[in-house]
């Protein structure tokens, strides 16, 4: 019963001598301790932070290999050796390690286990196997997995590991082909590398995809769809490619979307505005601008209905012109649906 007290005084203590530095104190009580077979599973992994704190590598892993060897718990173990390999670019055996984090603790917050796996798998040039790891970690959402890749990407030219930053940007470009935003990353991090003429090159080429990329990636939608804010946040950042203005219009609409999604309904309804004046003659922005109208009649001004009325019968117009008639008739059951279901 002493001895057990002893032994947890003597752990407890260890906290305050490595924070007050006093590392071989430290060791030795942790030493102590591990010959008397106190808590092996948590004096252990002390031990092993201790010597990887200390740059003991090689001590460290082995005292995480022991208690994973030895120990029936070995999570937390497992957990530690999968950062210390990847810290010193055992890229290989960190996955192996966060693979088991995973499979012990499914029901638990694997998060940084699962980023490292993925971080593992970009830098060990697995890019298309770290490509449907990340994919399916947000649950198929490519956008939510290209932010992901773009702050680590960051994260690593704020560190100037400019090679894994250039891996990361190879599975964006596997997710998401000819991204310009990935693209200029790309030129950036050349450039800070002094390599001028690889980043004019990226550059250029930035110039001619990003028309056909931003054409292909927009599409005109009704504002009450279901729609991704980070893909409409994402097509935005493009705006700084568009030198000659080409896309002012859709822009403007993406701006107008945006608003909406974020629940700011009147500057949705003067982006929508604007979106007229830079293009009279096409029908989106009055649909749209009728949608807004309708949805803020239904609040505290009833007089947009008419308002609403007008835009739809705008674009009615246009899509008669046009000979769009699938698109006249729903324009006109939009118009029905709005004086059976709105009054004055």
């Amino acid at each position: 019963m002493i001895d057990s007290i002893k032994n947890l005084i003597a752990f407890k203590s260890v906290d305050k001598l490595i924070k007050d530095e006093n590392y071989e104190q430290a060791m030795a009580k942790l030493n102590s301790l591990a010959k008397s077979g106190y808590k092996p599973k948590d004096v252990f992994i002390k031990r092993g932070l201790l010597c990887k704190k200390l740059l003991m590598t090689e001590d460290a892993y082995s005292d995480f290999t022991y208690v994973i060897t030895n120990l029936e718990d070995k999570r937390d173990a497992y957990y530690q050796r999968m950062l210390l390999n990847f810290e010193i670019a055992n890229f290989y055996e960190a996955i192996i390690d966060a693979s088991r984090v995973e499979e012990l603790s499914p029901d638990e917050d694997n998060t940084e286990a699962r980023k490292i796996k993925f971080l593992s798998m970009a830098y060990s040039e697995q890019e298309e196997t770290a490509a449907q790891y990340i994919l399916e970690n947000f649950e198929y959402d490519k956008y939510k997995a290209l932010q992901f890749i773009f702050n680590e990407t960051a994260r690593s030219e704020a560190e100037d590991e400019h090679a894994k930053a250039l891996k990361l940007l190879g599975v964006i470009d596997i997710l998401d082909k000819d991204n310009p935003l990935k693209l200029f990353k790309e030129a950036t991090i050349y450039g800070s590398a002094g390599e001028s003429a690889k980043e004019r090159e990226i550059m250029k080429r930035i110039d001619s995809v990003f028309p056909k990329y931003f054409i292909s990636h927009f599409r005109f939608s009704d504002i009450f769809d279901e729609r991704n804010l980070l893909e409409t946040s994402f097509l935005l950042e493009l705006k700084i490619f568009d030198h000659q203005n080409l896309f002012a219009y859709p822009m403007t609409i993406l701006e107008g979307y945006k608003n909406h999604q974020e629940g700011h309904i009147t500057d949705s309804k003067e982006c929508f505005e604007r979106a007229i004046q830079i293009k009279p003659e096409k029908p989106e922005a009055y649909v749209l601008l009728g949608q807004t109208l309708q949805l803020m009649s239904g609040y505290e001004n009833p007089e947009y209905r008419i308002e609403a009325e007008e835009n739809y019968r705008k674009a009615l117009e246009i899509y008669e012109r046009e000979n769009l008639p699938m698109k006249a008739e729903n324009m006109k059951r939009q118009i029905k649906h709005l004086n059976s279901t709105l009054t004055i």
